[in-house]
């Protein structure tokens, strides 16, 4: 029996399919994902906790001069993110079958919706920037600090979707499999926080 471990010798779309078949747990690769997501999980629910921490203690939330944000819009860019998660997990099913055109294909459209919605959520903060400013009130620290860090959380996972794009122009190999699984689930813990961080930032007007 060859002591070349399997993810190596999976170089090509029918070894990957018969690596896949065999594999009985996840690999290290979800798993160091998954110990990055705590790590930034972590840090979200701290900003999202000192943003409600900000709220019970205020008199008047947002402070007066500051406008309520906007609901209906928010709502309706989170949804259209959290739709890009079915792509995403259709790409990694179909890496995972050795289909390379399809799992290109499927990381190229989850790709444009989610900057499409980060170009719209770009331009809205700088709109919030023109209304009131981040350092002027408790409110204005808050809401940036937790609706930035969010967007870098997107920008970071666009960013890793066109680095596996680029790595798939050269085939399709367990290791790159292994990576479209770990990306796949970063992308399943943005839209988690998205949720998070949306009803957090519109509930000063509900």
């Amino acid at each position: 029996m060859s002591s070349v471990p399997r993810s190596l010798q999976a170089t090509d779309p029918a070894a990957v399919r018969a690596v896949a078949a065999r594999r009985r747990a996840a690999p290290s690769g979800w798993w160091g994902m998954l110990l990055l997501i705590g790590t930034e999980a972590t840090l979200l629910a701290a900003l999202v906790a000192t943003y409600w921490y900000l709220r019970f203690r205020a008199t008047s939330w947002p402070p007066p001069g500051v406008p309520e944000p906007k609901v209906v819009l928010p709502l309706i860019l989170l949804g259209v993110l959290l739709a890009t998660s079915i792509p995403m997990q259709a790409a990694a099913r179909a890496a995972r079958t050795g289909r390379l055109s399809a799992t290109r294909s499927l990381l190229i459209l989850a790709l444009l919706v989610q900057a499409g919605y980060l170009a719209v959520q770009i331009v809205e903060l700088r709109l919030d920037l023109l209304d009131f400013s981040p350092t002027r009130t408790a409110y204005g620290s808050a809401y940036f600090a937790m609706v930035v860090a969010h967007h870098v959380h997107v920008a970071v996972g666009l960013a890793l979707s066109l680095g596996m794009l680029g790595r798939l122009l050269g085939g399709l190999t367990e290791y790159r499999t292994i990576g479209v699984r770990a990306i796949t689930l970063y992308w399943h813990f943005v839209n988690v926080m998205a949720i998070v961080v949306v009803l957090t930032q519109i509930s000063a007007a509900l």
